[in-house]
């Protein structure tokens, strides 16, 4: 098994890891959804507005609040984790199908841009969250936006995997 090889598993291992985490651990996505009456947090969703945002954390509660708190700052280690996954399966696919270098391009721009977003995503809710009970308007519209803006950039990316992966099938 080449260095390469290995690579991708063990990203693509941390990477599951770190989902599981996030949905499954006390205080994950499930358990905030529940303390929602079944609402998805906001990270989630795209397109997201300081009401919805204010909402859900009024819904939350304080225990609540502090495990979303404390996600985020979970969320400040994954998105690197998750680009270098998807860059390298990047460069993986475009060595196996050279005909679609530009592909493979945006697939990498991608999902850096994917990992960007999210960090300021994370950053700005952590923002609004540190400043409860006051309410930051302009740093949850930002949040929404980031999020709205990491959500298409990672459907960007997870696509073009897809169309790299699927090109032999095609051609």
């Amino acid at each position: 098994m080449s260095h390469e090889t290995l690579a991708v598993w063990l990203l693509a291992a941390v990477t599951l890891a770190f989902l599981c985490g996030f949905w499954f651990l006390p205080g994950g996505v499930l358990a905030l959804r529940r303390r929602a009456h079944g609402e998805m947090q906001v990270d989630l969703r795209p397109g997201y507005s300081p009401d919805t945002l204010y909402r859900l954390l009024g819904l939350y509660g304080a225990d609540g609040i502090r495990a979303f708190r404390r996600m985020l700052v979970a969320d400040m280690v994954f998105p690197l984790v998750y680009a270098m996954l998807l860059v390298l399966l990047g460069d993986v696919t475009a060595r196996a199908h050279p005909s679609e270098p530009h592909v493979a391009s945006l697939l990498r721009l991608a999902a850096i841009a994917a990992a960007s977003f999210d960090y300021l995503e994370n950053l700005f809710l952590l923002q609004v969250v540190s400043r409860l009970p006051n309410r930051q308007l302009l740093a949850a519209r930002a949040a929404g936006i980031f999020t709205s803006l990491k959500t298409f950039s990672l459907v960007t990316a997870l696509v073009s995997l897809l169309v790299m992966l699927l090109e032999p099938v095609f051609s």
